[in-house]
């Protein structure tokens, strides 16, 4: 996406609005491709069926700066794996696409989740074997104690959330494996 250039709005947003939009699409497009192994296109332009749910190509060039290319390749990759639907705009030879609902996270969503909850509860014990190891060197430094309750808190949280996706994880492969 063309950070910084005001893009044109397809259907007259308020500026201010159209810029707050931006920024969410921008987050999501440089967070989602680590959880999702999406592309960080695809990520913008779905960000933009999350938000719009009504677009067609030409209103996606304008939101994004993309290519006409790129976009057509993005929305048709979309298109496939089910998650925006393509009709035909009465009248003309253009196309609308529609996302209807939120799509449902994928077990490789899932899958990742668990490895990033693991590799937080192993950061969060080491910080926690330091904080522990030289308690007496920084209890007087500012937000020591702040820093201490927050990671041991952490820490009861994190075995409880891998077994919930864990628990996720296997009701997806028994109800793959059912149908």
């Amino acid at each position: 996406m063309t950070s910084g250039k005001a893009l044109q709005d397809p259907h007259g947003f308020d500026p201010e609005i159209r810029q707050i939009e931006q920024e969410i699409v921008e987050f999501f497009a440089e967070t989602d491709p680590e959880f999702s192994g999406r592309h960080p296109i695809i990520v913008t332009v779905m960000a933009y069926f999350y938000i719009r749910r009504n677009l067609t190509q030409r209103d996606l060039q304008n939101l994004t700066g993309f290519s006409a290319g790129t976009i057509s390749k993005s929305v048709r990759q979309l298109v496939d794996i089910n998650m925006v639907t393509k009709e035909v705009i009465p009248g003309t030879h253009e196309h609308i696409y529609k996302m209807e609902e939120l799509p449902f996270m994928s077990a490789r969503i899932f899958l990742r989740t668990i490895k990033l909850l693991e590799e937080l509860e192993e950061e969060l014990k080491k910080t926690k074997d330091t904080l522990d190891t030289h308690a007496e060197e920084m209890q007087n430094l500012n937000g020591y104690q702040r820093i201490y309750t927050i990671t041991t808190q952490l820490l009861r949280i994190i075995p409880p959330s891998q077994m919930i996706v864990t628990l996720i994880e296997k009701e997806l492969k028994f109800t793959k494996t059912s149908q």
